[in-house]
């Protein structure tokens, strides 16, 4: 979709209440916009999205239409190296499955079976997961979907073990400045929305990535 498009859409998202009744609400704002923006009017690409190593999620939440290009290879690659830090990106967990689909406590988990994943081979069979910025919560597999299905058993085994990538490195993934952004200032609207009527402003202001100075906006020099 077109980058200027997406922007207005950023834009009129927030009209919603929920946003605009917080305090640091004008901040929020300046400082979203301002990111956002640059992003939008940046030409630069991490990696072709062409490639048989990229998996896309498109995407939908808030009223902005948008997609998400995960790179498998670097997520292997990435994979392989939290080995020896214990396991700080990519979190193990088990997954339900039943009639309903996989299921991760309350969320859903989606993930597309006919996926053809060229550029997976069987030497790193994991199946790995990101969260999708969006409510109700769900997750979504972005590697290893064409070995989810041959992991069940209808009668003994209905548990998948899949690691999750901690959120915080979930941009480290995407293909785009933009892509980058959208996806931290989604997060920050699902936080808002989840919590505004439970946790005081100055209390929520501190979990939110615009003020907390992500560490994917910082490396990447989004800031």
């Amino acid at each position: 979709m077109d980058n200027q498009k997406i922007l207005q859409q950023f834009i009129d998202s927030f009209q919603d209440n929920a946003i605009r009744s917080r305090s640091y609400y004008p901040e929020f704002r300046r400082r979203w916009e301002a990111v956002i923006r640059r992003a939008a009017e940046s030409d630069e690409v991490y990696f072709d999205t062409a490639s048989d190593s990229v998996f896309t999620v498109e995407h939908s939440f808030a009223g902005i239409e948008t997609g998400f290009h995960f790179d498998q290879m670097k997520i292997a690659e990435w994979y392989q190296r939290d080995l020896k830090d214990k396991h700080v990106v990519f979190k193990p967990q088990k997954l339900k499955h039943d009639k309903q689909g996989l299921h991760f406590h309350e969320y859903t988990c989606s993930y597309n079976p006919n996926a053809a994943e060229p550029a997976l081979n069987d030497e790193n069979r994991n199946i790995i997961a990101a969260a999708m910025p969006e409510l109700p919560a769900r997750l979504q597999i972005v590697y290893g979907n064409k070995w989810v299905d041959g992991r069940f058993n209808a009668f003994l085994k209905t548990r998948l073990s899949v690691y999750l990538i901690d959120t915080d490195y979930v941009p480290a993934f995407l293909a785009t400045p933009l892509e980058v952004c959208l996806y931290l200032f989604l997060m920050d609207y699902c936080i808002i929305k989840e919590n505004y009527t439970k946790v005081k402003d100055e209390d929520l202001k501190q979990f939110l990535h615009i003020f907390k100075a992500s560490p994917m906006l910082r490396i990447k020099k989004l800031l």
